[in-house]
């Protein structure tokens, strides 16, 4: 069974007239997310944030910002031009729309030149690919309009493929439970203190959200065979923590390869020998963010053992 695990991203900043965005009904947010084939199936919120585990993904929603992210066939453009057009095009501060490459792009309802030429139609923007065309990369249209980032934001994305053979065995177990999955993933030793939402997909299949104070973080499980892939996201100070973070979760998951998307953490990652890094882009963005994107993959000392298929035959 496939399923595109990578995610669409968007994340929009709004100016004072719009704050604080937090406090808007849920109603308003249940419409955004309807109109790129979504629902919220829970919420988990704190005094400074409120994140909506959705059917596809997240949404977290600050007091001047919100981010969401969608996988599958998704239209998140939909979500986008529909805030846009609500809320009106001069109360948007800043807009990042983002999109991965996907294992099966041509099953998605547009693709990302479609997506930023109707984002360019309401305001306006630049266009930039980040990593080879036919390999890992990552697609971004941002605003020009003049804005500079408040202390401290920062994003670190940590996109995984290929997890090691146990690790799908036990992520497609039909009866795998919440609390098993948190315990794989060593939540508690490695994240304490977050406010955790999970939900358990069927057959499989894994969302969570967690949030402390205006820190989030958040995994999407896809271990299809078809389409293996987890991701991580967080707002963490990964940079000023030694990497230690990334380096517990790939111990937990060993991937054969991996990307890095960082927004304003400039620092250079070393993952030892495991792992070498193949494509690093990076470019500072005119509207005051360190962009950075690396590819990373495992070392082989020995071949790999050739791939049976089972289901087309």
């Amino acid at each position: 069974m496939f399923f595109e695990g990578a995610e669409k991203k968007l994340e929009i900043i709004v100016g004072p007239e719009l704050q604080p965005l937090n406090k808007r009904p849920k109603e308003f947010w249940e419409k955004l997310v309807s109109q790129c084939e979504a629902t919220i199936l829970s919420t988990v919120e704190n005094d400074k944030q409120t994140a909506y585990l959705l059917s596809e993904s997240s949404l977290f929603v600050w007091d001047d910002r919100l981010l969401m992210l969608t996988c599958g066939q998704t239209k998140l453009i939909e979500s986008a031009v529909t805030f846009i057009e609500e809320v009106g095009a001069d109360n948007v501060e800043c807009l990042f729309f983002q999109r991965k490459n996907e294992y099966r792009s041509h099953l998605q309802p547009s693709d990302f030149i479609a997506d930023a030429k109707r984002l360019g139609k309401l305001l306006d923007g630049e266009a930039i690919r980040l990593g080879k065309m036919h390999s890992h990369h990552t697609q971004l249209f941002y605003t020009t309009k003049e804005y500079k980032p408040i202390a401290g934001d920062r994003t670190c994305e940590l996109l995984m493929y290929d997890m090691a053979p146990e690790v799908i065995s036990f992520l497609t177990r039909e009866d795998l439970t919440k609390e098993e999955i948190r315990d794989f993933f060593q939540l508690e030793k490695i994240l304490p203190d977050f406010n955790l939402d999970d939900f358990v997909f069927k057959p499989y299949g894994y969302s969570l959200n967690g949030i402390r104070g205006e820190d989030y973080f958040t995994i999407h499980v896809t271990p299809q065979e078809t389409s293996p892939y987890i991701s991580f996201e967080t707002n963490l100070k990964i940079c000023e923590k030694s990497q230690v973070l990334l380096h517990q979760i790939l111990e937990i998951l060993r991937p054969f390869s991996f990307d890095v998307m960082t927004f304003n953490c400039s620092t250079e990652f070393d993952f030892g020998s495991t792992y070498m890094k193949t494509i690093h882009v990076a470019d500072q963005i005119n509207v005051g963010y360190d962009v950075h994107f690396r590819y990373y993959n495992k070392r082989m000392d020995s071949p790999e053992k050739v791939y049976r298929y089972k289901e087309l035959i």
